[in-house]
């Protein structure tokens, strides 16, 4: 699967198709990268990094295992 931002075109991590599922909506086709996720949010890319880590450490969602 390649796939890449729909803002700025780079290539996506798992982490970034997964916050994007998470946070926006779980049927998405198009995502965007954690830093025009931040910038579409108005919150920057720290506290998207910060939910990626506790959703990764919680084992809570099944999207960060």
């Amino acid at each position: 699967m390649n796939r890449t931002c729909r803002q700025c075109g780079v290539p996506l991590m798992t982490d970034d198709v997964a916050i994007y599922l998470k946070l926006v909506t779980r049927n998405a086709q198009d995502f965007l990268c954690i830093d025009c996720l931040g910038e579409q949010l108005k919150c920057g890319r720290e506290p998207i990094e910060r939910l990626i880590k506790y959703f990764r450490e919680s084992g809570k969602c099944v999207l960060f295992r």
